[in-house]
């Protein structure tokens, strides 16, 4: 399920953190328990990454609701589509995605 809202632009280069809360997604008292994200090229690119999967850098933090990962060496010009898919405390599985665009930085 899209989250509602896309992650603010990236810059070239960049390695940082994205989030996704699925509190929203969990039932009273559920936890994420496992996390894995998907880094692809979102079908709304008009440019292409063939090695969008790599970006995708380490293993996920997992902390109550949330997931987190680091992404990294993401292309200029290409929208990314990132997907965490969890399992939780009562056996859900779930998967939120957003996309992401990378631009030169300024």
């Amino acid at each position: 399920m899209h989250v509602g809202r896309n992650f603010d632009p990236a810059d070239a280069g960049e390695s940082e953190r994205f989030t996704f809360d699925f509190v929203n997604d969990l039932n009273a008292g559920d936890l994420v328990t496992s996390s894995s994200w998907e880094c692809e090229v979102a079908s709304i690119s008009e440019a292409s990454d063939a090695a969008a999967a790599s970006h995708v850098d380490g293993d996920a933090v997992i902390n109550k609701t949330r997931s987190t990962q680091r992404i990294s060496g993401l292309q200029a010009g290409v929208i990314y589509c990132l997907t965490a898919t969890v399992e939780t405390m009562n056996g859900d599985t779930i998967s939120l995605w957003a996309h992401c665009e990378c631009k030169e930085p300024a």
